[in-house]
């Protein structure tokens, strides 16, 4: 009949789009079963297999995705870089001095921070461990997109000179910001990175008091006398 579609004239419905949704379910899925064996054991001593058995896939099924093992650390460092300013994102719409203020005191508000910081990397040892393994195995791949999110994170630092400017001392606040960037960003590093510290054992360090003496230390970092305020007393 005219004006009538034929079967064969009939456009077929396009499978491009649920194929790709679920391949990328799939790779999700298979990223989120290395995240949970690697808080069990390290990646070198995880297979395909593993991986496999944990999402619930045929091993044939992970090569699709992936072209081997190693490919896995280069997905859980973009992961780990999207998690980390997603995480800037959310505290760059706040704003940080105003929270900061909340605090009765800078000693207060610098244990809470230290506290936050050691329980961030302490739930993301797994991931950084990992990721500390591809880095090491592909020094090339410190690039400028993470020294950017490096910069970005040194913005709470410097909002507690806005918070707490009648409590600290220290004169140079913008090598003073960079110190605490540096020393938030690795004071705990070495226990998320080795869990089994032979170090922490032997100091005999319960978590409680390495947070707290870590926060004094750069409350005393921050409210010391100045140079020349000593140099005038030793004069006097």
């Amino acid at each position: 009949m005219a004006g009538s579609k034929s079967q064969s004239d009939t456009p077929s419905k396009p499978f491009s789009k649920p194929r790709q949704s679920r391949a990328i379910r799939t790779r999700e899925n298979l990223m989120a079963a290395l995240e949970r064996l690697l808080r069990e054991q390290e990646f070198e001593m995880i297979s395909v297999q593993d991986i496999a058995k944990e999402a619930g896939v045929a091993v044939g099924s992970v090569y699709s995705h992936f072209k081997d093992k190693n490919a896995f650390l280069a997905a859980l460092l973009d992961n780990w870089q999207a998690h980390v300013e997603a995480q800037l994102d959310v505290s760059e719409a706040q704003d940080v001095a105003a929270a900061l203020k909340a605090f009765p005191s800078l000693e207060a508000a610098l244990l809470d921070m230290t506290k936050q910081v050691h329980r961030q990397i302490v739930e993301s040892g797994h991931v950084l461990r990992a990721v500390h393994t591809y880095t090491r195995l592909h020094p090339d791949q410190s690039d400028a997109d993470w020294q950017s999110l490096v910069a970005r994170s040194f913005a709470p630092m410097a909002a507690l000179f806005e918070a707490f400017g009648d409590e600290i001392t220290v004169s140079d606040t913008a090598q003073a910001t960079r110190m605490l960037g540096y020393f938030f960003n690795t004071i705990f590093l070495r226990k998320a990175l080795m869990p089994q510290d032979t170090l922490t054992e032997a100091l005999a360090f319960e978590d409680e008091t390495l947070i707290h003496e870590a926060a004094m230390m750069v409350y005393g970092y921050l409210t010391k006398a100045s140079t020349n305020a000593s140099t005038s007393a030793s004069d006097s």
